[in-house]
């Protein structure tokens, strides 16, 4: 599926989700991501894994762009603070005319005896109903101590240019429900004729 690579240049981005609502608890979730021209990738976080816990990843994307636009991140990662372990976690995402399904699936394993291993994974499914806006439904899984927290979520957002902001509403229908609004900005890395690098 993945046989055909299609990597022009290299591009970054700054990921910014705020969440509110569980026990009326505000937590700010930053992720920093680069990718290489040629696929290798690495991947910073703040309170992703827990509360306090730095998290690096490191691996590589495979790409094809033909009708059906995809790509997959196979990445290993060490966590640190509250949380701290190893992981192994993937990210992938396919698109097709104006739909979309991507996902976010890791698997940590604690190295302090006051934390437990767990699953997580992140996906979601929409539809671009035109260029500016988009929605679509959502999904949380955990996996910890033999105990399953599933959480499905609304998703709606709006797309300017390289910025998106994601607005998602977990588990609407239950007392539980909680907010996740995001900010994401991504740009490329673009050589210029004089050796500098322009930002696009």
């Amino acid at each position: 599926m993945f046989g055909s690579i299609a990597f022009t240049q290299a591009k970054s981005g700054i990921e910014n989700y705020n969440q509110l609502g569980r026990g009326n608890e505000y937590i700010w979730m930053p992720v920093v991501h680069y990718e290489a021209k040629k696929g290798m990738y690495a991947e910073l976080r703040y309170n992703y894994e827990d509360l306090k816990t730095f998290s690096f990843y490191a691996g590589k994307t495979y790409a094809g762009e033909t009708d059906l636009k995809h790509s997959i991140t196979p990445m290993a990662g060490y966590c640190i603070g509250k949380f701290t372990g190893l992981s192994l976690a993937v990210n992938a995402e396919a698109e097709w005319k104006d739909l979309y399904v991507s996902t976010q699936t890791q698997f940590s394993m604690a190295t302090k005896k006051e934390a437990a291993n767990f699953f997580f994974s992140w996906s979601e499914a929409g539809y671009n109903v035109s260029q500016v806006f988009f929605a679509g439904l959502a999904i949380q899984y955990t996996r910890q101590q033999g105990a399953n927290d599933m959480q499905p979520g609304l998703l709606a957002g709006l797309n300017l240019k390289n910025i998106s902001i994601p607005f998602y509403l977990f588990s609407p229908f239950q007392k539980g429900r909680y907010m996740v609004l995001g900010f994401v900005y991504e740009y490329h890395l673009k050589r210029k004729t004089n050796n500098g690098l322009h930002l696009e």
